[in-house]
């Protein structure tokens, strides 16, 4: 379907037989390949003369990219270290210049608070003492709280997307109980991808490769149907079994 863009509203919820299997395996393997390759949308499909279209992209000229959005969705599991700092949010490291140390600034009070109110006490099962946790949670309060104000996907781009599923993995990963988030996450980042320019042409000829490795497949199916059958004469004449009660 095609992409419906920037309209979304965000804060409302928080083994084969040797003889035969070298060359259909190679077809079969080359038409998955053109498959992904298709459906990436970004570049020309090898061994056809279609090319995917350059002119079907958002309103900043972008596209959709199916590995930059694997990638994104990838880097959100596992324990990879993350490079998320009090400088990649804007105005961050003032605001907690006018406090002491190990408060939070008078701006997260409310996001801090709503969170509480709804999630409860998100720090009981942490790994680390409130101290240590203090930058884990000041970047996730302040995460939170610009996922919050979100209106539309033209709000944010791709680096800010990065920062705030470093800051969710991060909590996760001293065990703070911030599910929620990496779930808010995720549905915004699907609504961010959508939102770039796809070409329509990928599904026509992803349906067009399914056909063919379909064809393939049927190809492979009856050679495979001959051979077992052709077992039954190993090292006999053909003609055994011809009268046979």
């Amino acid at each position: 379907m095609a992409s419906q863009g920037s309209g979304f509203q965000y804060n409302q919820y928080l083994g084969q037989p040797a003889a035969f299997a070298e060359q259909p395996n190679i077809q079969c393997d080359y038409l998955w390949e053109n498959i992904f390759n298709a459906i990436d949308g970004s570049c020309e499909v090898p061994g056809t003369n279609i090319m995917c279209s350059t002119s079907t992209c958002d309103e900043n000229g972008e596209k959709f990219d199916g590995e930059q959005a694997r990638k994104f969705f990838q880097e959100c599991d596992g324990n990879t270290k993350r490079q998320v700092q009090y400088s990649d949010f804007n105005g961050l490291q003032e605001e907690l210049n006018k406090v002491e140390h190990y408060c939070f600034p008078s701006f997260l009070d409310p996001i801090i608070q709503k969170i509480k109110d709804t999630y409860g006490d998100i720090t009981e099962k942490s790994k680390l003492s409130n101290c240590a946790a203090h930058p884990t949670l000041v970047m996730f309060y302040t995460t939170i709280k610009e996922m919050n104000e979100l209106k539309e996907v033209k709000d944010f781009d791709l680096s800010k997307l990065n920062v705030w599923r470093d800051a969710i993995c991060d909590a996760l990963q001293i065990n703070m109980k911030v599910e929620f988030a990496k779930r808010h996450l995720m549905m915004i980042a699907y609504a961010y991808f959508d939102s770039k320019g796809f070409d329509q042409k990928n599904y026509d000829e992803k349906k067009r490769l399914e056909e063919e490795l379909g064809r393939i497949s049927k190809k492979i199916e009856l050679h495979e149907k001959c051979q077992s059958e052709a077992k039954f004469f190993s090292d006999k004449p053909l003609n055994t079994g011809l009268f046979q009660s």
